[in-house]
């Protein structure tokens, strides 16, 4: 089966998305149970949109915040409370992020939230259309990269959405740690599908090598060497068992490198 591919022309409808997406996510990273894997901030993919990770409030209840692809509505949701605001409106980013505060507030909770997050006061262009086209290729996407997982060994996380670049990515994490900054870091491979334009798949692995950057993956695919190193696979035209075999064939050149030696 063919992988859906994403209309021409839904790159606003992708940037509505990844704002509110950086809304939602504003709460949980403020207040949410911190790990990291930085998975508190990532949202799922659900049958009818993406989700976030629960953020525990004053009154013992979960707040998660739900981007519904299939009803066209942010919802905010805390046991029976909830709020529904229509996206086809084309409510700005802030409007989002205030909501998510209000509904926090009338069960205890006031959390400093870094506004910066969701500033846009603008209004947003939102097509239905192009949302739920978006959707059935994230859930294809997500399903591959399951699969993927389930033949890597280790540890793994994801498949998730992370808000600042609006990928959907897996990861998985060496026993190894490497010097990062000023500090460390697990030495990994990441996944993922990056939705703009066309879209196409990656696949890094870090501390990159520069050998591997001259070594053929598999047919269709490329090296990305400038700026960020990586393995990339067009989407259009795709296979899930072709998504599968394009993340296990870097797993395959890079792991057992990033195994003993980060």
């Amino acid at each position: 089966m063919l992988m859906p591919q994403l209309p021409d022309e839904w790159d606003e409808t992708r940037g509505t998305l990844q704002a509110y997406s950086q809304a939602l996510t504003a709460l949980p990273r403020a207040a949410g149970d911190p790990n990291d894997r930085w998975t508190h901030v990532a949202m799922r993919v659900a049958p009818n949109g993406l989700v976030t990770a629960p953020t525990r409030l004053a009154d013992g209840e979960d707040l998660i915040g739900i981007i519904d692809l299939a009803v066209h509505e942010v919802i905010l949701q805390v046991g029976d409370d909830v709020d529904r605001i229509d996206m086809t409106e084309g409510p700005s980013a802030s409007t989002i992020g205030e909501a998510a505060l209000t509904i926090a507030a009338r069960h205890g909770s006031t959390i400093e939230v870094d506004r910066e997050r969701f500033a846009g006061s603008d209004a947003r262009e939102y097509e239905p259309g192009h949302a739920r086209a978006f959707l059935s290729a994230a859930t294809f996407v997500s399903g591959a990269f399951s699969e993927m997982n389930a033949s890597v060994p280790g540890e793994v996380t994801g498949p998730h959405l992370w808000p600042h670049g609006f990928d959907i990515a897996t990861e998985w994490f060496s026993p190894m740690r490497v010097p990062f900054g000023e500090s460390e870091a697990s030495a990994q491979i990441a996944v993922g599908w990056y939705p703009q334009g066309d879209g196409y798949f990656y696949a890094n692995p870090w501390p990159f090598q520069d050998a591997w950057g001259e070594t053929p993956v598999l047919d269709g695919t490329d090296w990305h060497l400038d700026g960020w190193q990586g393995a990339v696979l067009d989407s259009a035209g795709v296979t899930r068992s072709e998504i599968v075999a394009f993340g296990l064939a870097v797993h395959d050149l890079a792991r057992e490198r990033l195994e003993t030696s980060g």
